[in-house]
């Protein structure tokens, strides 16, 4: 039986570690000696995040152990016409276990992290996915878009 729970500060390091693995299965890790600045930046952030409801996450759990992640990063920006709250939110740190897949731990995250969003003033969720769970997102009503740029330095 999976349970989906809200995670808190003390599921910080799973919460890290956890991210650190899915960076590592998509080779966002460039070089793995960057992972200790990483997880601690990732530490600091949530612990200054997860207090003030800026980063909610949720938590999989089966068979007495922690099967899967995901992330909601909420933040307002200036009003639009279709969002006159100017509240956002974004889906990040998906991740299940690779025993775990296909079972419906991602769905079952999903599923939660929307409920909470229709729960606020944000209208829309926004995400990047990988080629492998870009399924998930489409049957939860997810659809591609293409206008965005990025500049990195």
């Amino acid at each position: 039986m999976l349970n989906i729970r809200r995670a808190d500060l003390n599921d910080l390091e799973v919460l890290v570690q956890m991210r650190l693995e899915f960076f590592r299965e998509v080779g966002s890790l460039k070089r793995e000696a960057n992972t200790t600045a990483l997880a601690e930046a990732t530490r600091q952030y949530l612990i200054k995040k997860m207090p003030r409801g800026e980063f909610m996450a949720w938590i999989a759990e089966a068979e007495g152990r922690i099967v899967g992640i995901s992330g909601l990063a909420l933040w307002e920006r200036p009003p639009l016409e279709e969002n006159l709250a100017g509240m956002e939110s974004y889906l990040t740190n998906m991740y299940t276990i690779p025993e775990w897949r296909g079972k419906g731990v991602a769905t079952a995250l999903l599923k939660e992290t929307i409920e909470f969003v229709k729960g606020t003033e944000a209208r829309r969720i926004w995400l990047r996915s990988t080629e492998a769970s870009k399924s998930v997102y489409e049957k939860a009503g997810f659809s591609p878009i293409t206008s965005q740029m990025e500049l990195v330095w």
